[in-house]
């Protein structure tokens, strides 16, 4: 279920628009019913009601229970990521004209998954099951996958914007280092539970072990050159 804006350059009809408004109201009442319960809560009866529809309506734009879970988080975070990208951008808009510092570029990969963080608090057992469908092999793991290519993306971006200002080390390749902070970054995803971590303890912990690997990146340029 496509819950995104109308085909460019194509004329809908009415049965069309009533189609994608009906998907429209699955997807905010799922929205709406995931920000307080669990996955393992909620039913399709649930939220077919939410939405104001019978439950065989409701069948003929989805095809499982599961698939709500994708079509929620896929849009929240395809949001937030847009948001992590447009906060680096004003970071790097507000920085002083001079030579940035290897504690700015740091800062940036800080901030994107500090950020990452506050999206997954915001209600932790649903952002991890979703998380955790990356993993699984299939088509249907493709969505998970650019996403979180997307943010090691920006991360290998940032640290060899330092490299290339001799700011941060060149000796080490900044896509697997970008690779290693999304791992780690998942890796306390899923320990939070298994440990009984508490889940508003995340960043404490991820901040570390983020630190842990970036700023031995720090290097003179003189290193880099």
């Amino acid at each position: 279920m496509n819950t995104g804006a109308l085909p460019a350059g194509r004329p809908v009809g009415r049965r069309g628009r009533a189609k994608l408004l009906r998907q429209q109201q699955i997807a905010e009442a799922a929205a709406r019913l995931l920000l307080t319960h669990s996955f393992e809560e909620i039913t399709t009866k649930a939220v077919a009601a939410e939405a104001g529809m019978g439950e065989a309506t409701l069948f003929r734009h989805i095809g499982s229970k599961h698939e709500l879970l994708t079509i929620v988080y896929g849009d929240q975070l395809d949001a937030e990521l847009n948001r992590i990208e447009e906060e680096d951008s004003r970071m790097v808009a507000q920085r002083r004209a001079d030579t940035p510092t290897a504690a700015f570029f740091i800062e940036r990969v800080l901030n994107a998954y500090r950020l990452r963080c506050a999206f997954y608090l915001i209600n932790p057992a649903n952002a991890s099951l979703y998380l955790r469908e990356g993993f699984k092999p299939g088509t249907e793991s493709a969505r998970h996958i650019s996403q979180g290519d997307r943010t090691i993306r920006l991360v290998a971006q940032i640290l060899r914007e330092g490299q290339d200002v001799g700011t941060l080390t060149g000796i080490v390749d900044p896509l697997v280092v970008a690779q290693n902070c999304h791992g780690t970054y998942m890796h306390e995803i899923d320990r939070t539970p298994v440990r009984g971590f508490d889940p508003a303890t995340i960043w404490e912990r991820l901040e570390v072990r983020l630190r842990a690997q970036l700023e031995p990146l720090a290097a003179p340029r003189s290193q880099t050159s």
